[in-house]
């Protein structure tokens, strides 16, 4: 999938802004906004290839929507159909000036004389983490609207009213939008579990309410047996089912990290395997035991990534980080973050660069240093403590 780069110019596109306002009332509502749009003179553009769209003319220039080609030129055409399904105010593009001074962008070009232009394949993956924390910060800001939170959100919505099934498909539909986006991730699985308990729940409950024939000639004795008594069921609801299980979730589900010793070193091992099999012809070089921040580094080219490798026992992508990785993940433009969740039977990989893995995911410390303060280190000497 290439990424190809399509022009405004709201001297000439002069109800662009009117069309944006547009395009947030149709992606909040569930929809792609379909854009038609010139494509210059281009023949490489094809269905499901990346797209943006970026200001010209007056400034800022930079980026103000990204989404998908719907329809390719045909023939001698030069007009595309585009999906889009992020926007932001056409007054705040992600600016390429900022772009051009952030060390992953170094020797990318940002200067296109038409639309419909290939973007360097070996910047796009920065350029779409760039994009969606951008367009993320701005959504809350209300200045701009993601897809991916609606169909998120809906999500959310449809698991509080314990319509699971319903909150399964939105989640991915997000998915489908934004494969990596670990909230979604993480709520279906949570939901799919859900799920499972209400439905054993519904048969355990018919089974209860079924006849049972075997009683009636014990009836008609009028014989009562108080040790043949049975305890009244105490009625469990789903509402109390759902927190417990979410409880359980997060306390069972949790992966790398966590666990005996022997167990974390096979998921451990059979991550680092699956993620090397992904990078099949890059030259590969392991700094598992030099405690750098992450455990390989990945060459291909001109193209470097330094990976960290994080594997799971159970279904949720959630792990222990060290505050060195986090430093790789802010401060580190190659920093890439990989997990594979159920890694020793069926694995999946989810992969993040630093950016997303900061915007996406909760921190919660659960280990702090103790150092006595300086003050009561004297008192200590002094012989003031026992």
């Amino acid at each position: 999938m290439a990424t190809f780069i399509f022009l405004c110019n709201d001297d000439i596109e002069i109800g662009i802004r009117h069309h944006l306002e547009d395009a947030k009332k149709q992606i909040t509502a569930g929809n792609f906004w379909k854009a038609p749009w010139n494509s210059g003179n281009s023949n490489k553009i094809k269905i499901g290839d990346r797209a943006y769209l970026k200001r010209t003319g007056s400034k800022p220039h930079g980026f103000f929507a990204a989404g998908k080609v719907l329809a390719a030129p045909q023939d001698k055409q030069q007009r595309v159909i585009l999906h889009i399904d992020s926007v932001v105010d056409f007054d705040q593009p992600l600016d390429q000036q900022k772009l051009k001074y952030m060390p992953q962008f170094k020797g990318a070009n940002f200067t296109f004389m038409q639309g419909g232009c290939e973007f360097d394949a070996s910047f796009c993956e920065d350029l779409d983490s760039a994009w969606e924390e951008h367009s993320m910060v701005l959504s809350r800001k209300g200045y701009g609207k993601r897809l991916v939170d609606t169909f998120y959100d809906r999500g959310q919505t449809y698991k509080d009213k314990m319509s699971y099934q319903a909150a399964i498909d939105a989640y991915n539909q997000a998915l489908l939008i934004q494969p990596r986006y670990s909230k979604a991730v993480n709520a279906l699985t949570t939901c799919e579990s859900l799920l499972k308990k209400q439905n054993a729940k519904k048969i355990s409950e018919i089974e209860e309410i079924k006849p049972d024939n075997t009683s009636k000639e014990s009836e008609s004795s009028n014989i009562s047996d108080s040790s043949n008594e049975s305890e009244p069921i105490q009625a469990t609801s789903i509402v109390q089912l759902q927190k417990e299980e979410e409880q359980k979730e997060e306390t069972t589900s949790l992966g790398a990290g966590f666990g005996n010793y022997q167990k974390n070193k096979e998921v451990e091992k059979a991550a680092i395997d699956f993620v090397q099999k992904q990078y099949d012809g890059w030259d590969i070089q392991s700094f598992e035991r030099d405690k750098v921040g992450y455990d390989l580094t990945c060459t291909k080219d001109s193209i470097v990534k330094n990976v960290e490798v994080k594997g799971v026992s159970g279904g949720e992508p959630a792990f222990i980080i060290t505050a060195n990785e986090i430093e790789q993940a802010n401060k580190n433009p190659n920093f890439v973050l990989w997990v594979v969740t159920s890694a020793l039977n069926s694995p999946k990989g989810y992969c993040w660069t630093g950016c997303e893995m900061l915007s996406q995911f909760e921190l919660k410390p659960i280990q702090y240093m103790a150092r006595l303060r300086p003050i009561f280190r004297v008192e200590k000497e002094r012989g003031c403590y026992v």
